[in-house]
């Protein structure tokens, strides 16, 4: 199929684009796990609270990529490429691509079930970012000790979650805004775009 008009040639740029976008992405994320990794690995140990909020950093970047990017897929190839370059020197191994990916592909259907690709509502990042907060936290309640565990340590770690990855979901507008502002220019930007 040889069509000389500008949609499938547009499309595959545009996909490659989003791919190369991602993979960016996904690198700064790998590096960060990767850096954290002893932090938050000693830190689970001692405390699933404070876990739940440091191990939430994983998840600004690709949240970034998504306000970036704004292309569905983008939250969630972003993470999945994460995963797999964190994956070797992670202590996590293979259980890394279940941890980053699940939490981000709820987010995922959040996102394309509000149609924030296409006109960007704040409301539904929101309950996007509370979506994958609330995946985090139910993967994190598989892994606590249960000689630590307790009615006040879920309702911490569930608040930590939550609080942290809202937060960061805040964090994700601003480093947005921040490479708008540094004239950084994107290759596709949805309808209703802010």
């Amino acid at each position: 199929m040889t069509k000389t008009g500008g949609a499938p040639r547009t499309m595959s740029a545009w996909s490659t684009s989003m791919l190369l976008q991602c993979a960016a992405f996904g690198a700064v994320t790998a590096v960060i796990i990767v850096a954290m990794s002893p932090l938050t690995s000693s830190v689970a140990l001692a405390s699933p609270i404070a876990y739940s909020v440091i191990g939430s950093v994983s998840s600004l970047v690709p949240l970034a990529a998504a306000r970036w990017i704004r292309a569905p897929g983008s939250l969630l190839l972003t993470a999945l490429i994460a995963s797999l370059l964190a994956l070797p020197f992670t202590a996590l191994g293979f259980l890394i691509v279940i941890a980053l990916g699940v939490p981000a592909l709820t987010a995922e259907f959040v996102l394309l079930a509000g149609r924030f690709y296409i006109r960007a509502r704040e409301p539904i990042w929101y309950l996007a970012a509370g979506a994958l907060a609330l995946v985090l936290f139910a993967i994190s309640l598989l892994v606590i000790d249960p000689a630590v565990m307790s009615v006040w340590v879920v309702i911490f770690t569930f608040i930590g979650r939550m609080l942290s990855v809202l937060l960061l979901a805040v964090v994700a507008v601003r480093i947005e805004r921040a490479l708008s502002r540094a004239g950084i220019r994107r290759r596709y930007r949805g309808r209703g775009s802010s």
